[in-house]
């Protein structure tokens, strides 16, 4: 009895994601048929486990705590997970069935989600897609801490406990408002790129850390006018001419509109960075993971040759 009171279990974590979405007890108590006494004993009894307070009460509802919030993402993955192990047992290797959770950087994801998703409608229409497009660093310990099925990330010969597939080296590219006076050349070196006022990521991001390497290596300074997290801002920065900003090709296709925009390829030296598809070693692919697997891979490597990812496709 005492070893079933210091485990997690998984109805715990329910009622605590329950919580979390529903902004209350009560509303959790409805949600979930159960009385709220109950609800909040469980909780209780969550937060001793934990050792830490999970969430705050206050008129305006429930909020959680900085581990309520790490350990209800927990939460999420453990219990989609086990909702993909019943899919599965239902599913077939003809018809697959069940949640894929992927993650994709926002300018992969824009380029390839319509099209896997009209896919996925048309050759298995029991496959729930499920999408994360934060941070690659975000991506890569999730991928890491085993929550994602798969997804496509830069560098992922530095994650831990990851199986990976290069797709692309992909080339950086300077993006700058087009100037209808004159042409530009298809090519700008790094110095004369780092010479202009920029907007880019902070070094959170990792294009702006493979950025900052190539510039220390150069010997290049570069002029950072705008640090930005949102890849909105930078868009806006770039469209009204306050700044040129340093990305990948998907990037500069789909948040421009086609001929508001300048793309030139950086050389002297030339900023590439390895691209792959990358899952978790100790995660036995489902079905539908797989299928979804093959069906992004494809569209990624169809976009590699057809240049609408501009890069050297890797073995």
């Amino acid at each position: 009895m005492e070893y079933l009171r210091s485990t997690i279990s998984l109805r715990q974590l329910r009622y605590l994601v329950a919580i979390a979405d529903a902004g209350s007890f009560s509303a959790a108590a409805q949600r979930t048929h159960v009385a709220q006494p109950a609800l909040s004993r469980q909780v209780a009894v969550l937060e001793a486990r934990i050792g830490s307070r999970l969430m705050e009460r206050s008129r305006s509802g429930v909020t959680l705590t900085e581990s309520g919030m790490r350990l209800c993402n927990f939460a999420r993955g453990i219990l989609e997970r086990m909702a993909s192990v019943e899919s599965e047992l239902r599913s077939s290797a003809s018809r697959p069935a069940g949640v894929v959770a992927i993650a994709l950087p926002p300018s992969v994801a824009s380029m390839l989600v319509p099209k896997v998703v009209r896919e996925l409608e048309r050759r298995y229409p029991d496959i729930e897609l499920r999408v994360e497009d934060g941070l690659s660093l975000d991506n890569g310990r999730s991928l890491q801490g085993n929550l994602l099925d798969f997804g496509i990330v830069p560098m992922a010969d530095a994650l831990v406990d990851v199986d990976y597939e290069p797709l692309v080296r992909e080339s950086m590219l300077l993006v700058e408002r087009r100037e209808r006076s004159r042409p530009a050349p298809a090519t700008v070196t790094f110095a004369q790129a780092a010479r202009l006022r920029l907007a880019l990521p902070p070094r959170t991001f990792h294009t702006r850390r493979v950025i900052d390497e190539a510039a220390l290596a150069a010997h290049v300074s570069l002029d950072v006018a705008y640090e930005q997290r949102s890849l909105t801002t930078i868009v806006s920065l770039v469209r009204d001419g306050l700044a040129a900003t340093i990305t990948n090709s998907p990037a500069a296709q789909q948040f421009w509109k086609p001929g508001a925009v300048t793309v030139r390829r950086i050389v002297k030296p030339r900023i590439d960075r390895a691209i792959s598809l990358a899952r978790p070693s100790n995660r036995t692919p489902t079905l539908a993971a797989q299928a979804v697997y093959d069906i992004v891979r494809r569209f990624a490597i169809e976009a590699v040759r057809e240049g609408r990812w501009a890069g050297k496709p890797l073995p």
